[in-house]
């Protein structure tokens, strides 16, 4: 690297990209080792000569920075050797286009590089250059070499064939400088499709053939392009080019040129979303191209000597194609899976190779994919695979060898992706890769991918034999350990959560916790180094395993039961999945000193090892109490050790497991635990910081579903509270009601609070009080006979919905289940309210049923019956408000009656339920009118007698109705209704139709 001389000779035959980036390279090393300088014009000079025939001298020296560059044109006799008369001046004009595509190449290596060698201490700063736009991210530059081919094919077809005539250094000029962009780091950077940019639709430089080549109507503003578009544009061009030329060597495309197209169609294959847009999609393009390869030319060229085949497809270019038909995807796993949102929809290119064959006078069969038919693209890629291994029987050499190795991995991985995401065929998928990867292991070192796919595959069948080959498929990977081959590291970490997936799926928690250990063992041996650490998921999945494990219905074969029957064995699940999440905390806290930040824990596992222990509590009862507390605590202090020894943040289900376990543990006479969820609850409450959900100067705020406690958290909460049946509970319950008010609309809207209480929030609360937590507070006061202010608060918080509701949420309208619990608060307590102060208890619950019906609410059995309850509670001594409360209790009846005989004659199965219907209850309830409304008297025993009959007629007669008509009538008239002159008569003495 002193005083040194290059020579470069550099011949037309070879390809530009590889030799022209690694020259740029070297020399652009060579200058930063010698701090020399390198100035635009020498580089330039230095790249365009490369592009002609001749023998280059670069000479670097010492006492200059600058490089020389001195060259010398080759003889005529070589020129004429290797270049036909007719293509001499194309020269030129790739000089050109290699003045405008390499030096952006080149700024944009140089000071990738000098960054990367540039040292804090270095005295001589290197040269700051103008910032130019890189060619691997932006298109320009491609852009206006594409602009110079085009003219120049103008030109040649506008004079008839006198002007020059692009080559295939031309074309691979413009298509190398599409092929170097690449995915980067902005709104374009779309999943397996790179550099999108927006353009107009171009015609054909034939112009007078007004042919539009990409298919898309001229009138078309903009279009969306890829560089993988813009490779087969370019090929379609230059094909028509030599079409019109008479298909001459010069310009025939060569092997390498169509296996650049199908390499990157076989990578976007994959793209769901692209493919979804497109007339033809890139699997189908992909076999179009491969077939029009392998098609003969007109008769009039071959006649002339020229190649059988526009052609010849070598082994590598059929593996591309496999690849693409591998990866090609249907479009019901797309509508299933749901697109993406990352670029703008617009129009897509879609270049027709059939109408391109016909103009060319080129038989050529069009392609496609039958959606309905199972893996058909898998089918036709088999179909080449054949092919490719007869192709290798007859070349035995490593670069055919790769190509067919290269082809079982993509056609197994496929099947295997199919196997995963499409529901039919499973098994067949499923087994036909496991035979791909036995032949691919007799021809060659089967990539750990490869072993990697069939596991995850397996992991997913429904066979109970998958597993046990799961983990033959797992052991067989694993002894390459041994070879010299060298395994992926990730991919020896999915096979092993795969194998356990598909273990904990057959329901078998032992064998499953086998794998784990075994993979815990491989970590700590180090054999595959420091990139080897267990996923998190697959402990999680052991532990999930356990938390279901039951061996009686391993035995019993009865795969479909969640629920562990036995208490012991429940208790002992859970000991074990506490286990394996002190394991997964081992190797977090080994990882954790590497200071690699890699391996980050989440509360999954500690929600299903929270979940198991939970599960261990036995129904509730007055011995099982205190046991379940102590249960729940202990669950409860998993959640303590993860958020702050751990250090592993809480996710909503966590919190949710153990609300809902003190919600079920809440009953009359364990206030205790309601106590402790709403403990818990304020827990979270306190650490919430609810001016992130509504700063915009942090991007890492987080949308306000994201935060929480949610509205579910504290509907359980609300609901532990109100399983006390207690006022204490009721209480508690409409104050943390009121508490989320407050914290969401910065309002008191329900609350009897004091108003210099000390509550105060400055930013909404995520959790929006919703339908479910008002019913749950009303449903607690309507149930409380010790507050005489049940029925006062439970219209409080009907009236505050309606409210809402009529100023636009419609979220919060009232429904059934809350106008019926308002009605049944009337009731247990007397209204003494402001609203409607002349009207009774019975009006007050009649006037609830008229707004229903005006806010077009469905009434029910219930509704009606608590309103004949509220009429027979009434109070009132006074004779006229005792008629009042009984013709609206038997109002209330004869409407039930009528509703359920419209609804037996209603063909709509909606209202053909018992819920409009009358019941014991109702008859129960008009009985119980009958006798508080109505003093003794004939016309008591008549109403009373046509009820009782009617329930009888009914069926639905039972102890209560008995016994309300032994209150309401004499005696004689009892025994003679029943049919008996027992002393205690039961329901079951009575005949069976009633």
């Amino acid at each position: 690297l002193n005083a040194s001389l290059l020579w470069i000779i550099y011949p037309q035959g070879l390809g530009e990209e590889e030799v022209t980036t690694r020259i740029t390279i070297y020399i652009m090393k060579c200058s930063l080792q010698m701090n020399k300088s390198i100035t635009a014009i020498t580089t330039a000079l230095i790249l365009c000569t490369l592009t002609t025939q001749c023998c280059c001298l670069i000479s670097i020296k010492d006492s200059t920075n600058r490089l020389a560059v001195h060259y010398s044109t080759l003889s005529e006799e070589a020129q004429s050797a290797t270049q036909p008369p007719n293509f001499s001046a194309t020269a030129t004009f790739n000089h050109d286009i290699a003045r405008t595509l390499f030096p952006p190449l080149f700024f944009t290596l140089y000071h990738k590089y000098s960054n990367q060698n540039q040292q804090d201490d270095q005295e001589i700063a290197i040269r700051q250059h103008l910032k130019r736009p890189s060619p691997f991210e932006d298109p320009s530059s491609a852009q206006t070499a594409e602009r110079m081919l085009r003219r120049m094919m103008e030109n040649r077809y506008r004079s008839d064939g006198r002007t020059v005539c692009p080559d295939n250094r031309t074309f691979n000029l413009v298509a190398g400088s599409y092929g170097r962009l690449r995915c980067r780091n902005g709104v374009t950077k779309v999943p397996n499709i790179g550099v999108v940019w927006e353009e107009e639709p171009k015609l054909d430089p034939q112009y007078r053939m007004q042919m539009n080549n990409n298919n898309i109507d001229a009138t078309e503003e903009m279009i969306s392009m890829t560089s993988t578009d813009k490779l087969q544009e370019l090929l379609q061009l230059q094909l028509c080019l030599c079409h019109y030329e008479g298909w001459p060597d010069e310009i025939r495309p060569s092997v390498d040129i169509f296996k650049r197209v199908l390499r990157r169609l076989a990578w976007r294959s994959g793209n769901i979303e692209l493919n979804s847009r497109k007339q033809t999609s890139d699997a189908e393009q992909a076999l179009q191209w491969l077939k029009f390869m392998n098609t003969t030319l007109p008769q009039q060229f071959a006649l002339e000597g020229k190649h059988a085949t526009i052609c010849s497809p070598d082994s590598t270019s059929m593996s591309y194609v496999i690849e693409a038909l591998a990866s090609h995807r249907v479009q019901a796993y797309s509508e299933r899976k749901g697109t993406s949102k990352h670029h703008k929809t617009l129009p897509t290119v879609n270049i027709s190779i059939t109408e391109m064959a016909n103009e060319m006078d080129v038989q050529l069969e069009s392609t496609s994919i039958p959606q309905e038919v199972p893996f058909s693209a898998l089918q036709k890629a088999e179909e080449l695979l054949l092919m490719q291994e007869e192709m290798y029987e007859l070349h035995r050499n490593d670069k055919a060898k790769q190509a067919l190795a290269h082809s079982y991995k993509c056609l197994l991985e496929g099947f295997g992706r199919y196997a995963v995401t499409s529901g039919s065929s499973q098994n067949d998928a499923i087994k036909r890769a496991h035979e791909l990867l036995c032949r691919l292991e007799a021809l060659c070192d089967a990539p750990s991918s490869s072993y990697a796919s069939v596991i995850f595959a397996l992991s997913i069948s429904n066979r109970p034999s998958a597993a046990a080959v799961a983990e033959e498929v797992l052991n067989r990977m694993l002894s390459k350990l041994n070879s010299d081959q060298v395994l992926n590291a990730n991919d020896v970490s999915n096979a092993f959560s795969g194998c356990i997936a598909a273990y904990v799926k057959n329901h078998d928690a032992k064998n499953a916790d086998k794998i784990l250990f075994e993979m815990i063992k491989l970590y700590e041996s180090d054999e595959l180094g420091s990139d080897f650490v267990p996923e998190p998921r697959a402990f999680g999945t052991c532990i999930a395993a356990w938390s279901k494990y039951d061996p009686t219905s391993e035995k019993s074969n009865d795969r479909g039961r969640r629920w562990v029957s036995s208490p012991r064995q429940r208790l002992h699940n859970a000991d074990r999945a506490e286990s394996i999440l002190v394991e997964l905390e081992r190797v977090a806290r080994k990882e954790a000193a590497k200071n690699t930040n890699k391996y980050v824990l989440h509360a999954t596992p500690y929600n299903i090892a929270i979940l198991a222990r939970v599960q261990t509590l036995e129904t509730i009862s007055q011995k099982t109490r205190w046991s379940n507390e102590g249960i729940i605590l202990h669950a409860q202090s998993i959640l303590d050790h993860m958020e702050f020894e751990m250090g592993v943040a809480a996710d909503p289900y966590t919190y949710s497991i153990l609300l809902n376990a003190w919600t079920k543990q809440s009953c009359p006479g364990n206030e205790k635990a309601a106590d402790y969820a709403e403990e818990l609850l304020r827990r979270r409450i306190e650490d919430v910081d609810i001016s992130k959900i509504y700063s915009d100067d942090d991007p890492s705020a987080k949308t306000v579903d994201d935060v929480w406690p949610n509205v579910k958290h504290y509907s359980s909460v609300l609901k532990a509270h109100a399983n006390c049946r207690s006022p204490a509970g009721a209480r508690k319950a409409l104050s943390l009601l009121s508490e989320m008010e407050k914290r969401f609309y910065d309002a008191k809207v329900i609350s009897d609070d004091d108003e210099d209480a000390d509550f105060h929030v400055d930013q909404k609360d995520a959790a929006k009080p919703d339908l479910v937590c008002y019913s749950i507070v009303i449903d607690a006061f309507a149930k409380q006979k010790q507050l005489s202010e049940s029925s006062s608060v439970a219209f409080r918080l009907l009236r505050a919905m309606e409210e809402k509701y009529h100023a636009g949420d419609m979220s919060m309208k009232p429904n059934n289940r809350i106008y019926t619990a308002v009605i049944l608060s009337l009731a247990q307590s007397p209204y003494s309210g402001d609203e409607d102060v002349e009207l009774n208890n019975a009006q007050r619950a009649w006037s609830l049923l008229d707004e229903m019906k005006a806010n077009d609410v469905q009434p029910n059995s219930f509704t009606y019956n608590y309103i004949i309850n509220c009429c027979a509670q009434e109070a009132s001594h006074d004779e006229n408000e005792q008629r009042i409360s009984f013709e609206i209790a038997i109002k209330a009846f004869q409407e039930l009656r009528k509703m359920a005989a419209s609804s037996d004659n209603n063909d709509d199965d909606s209202c053909s339920t018992d819920a409009y219907h009358p019941d014991s209850f109702t008859y129960a309830f008009t009985l119980k009118a009958c006798t508080n409304l109505l003093p003794p008297s004939p016309f008591r025993t008549k109403v009373a007698t046509q009820v009782f009959k009617e329930s009888c007629k009914k069926g639905y007669c039972n102890d209560e109705v008995m016994k309300r008509l032994r209150w309401c009538v004499d005696t004689d008239n009892f025994h003679e209704l029943i049919g008996t002159d027992a002393r205690d008569v039961r329901i079951n003495d009575m005949p069976s139709s009633w």
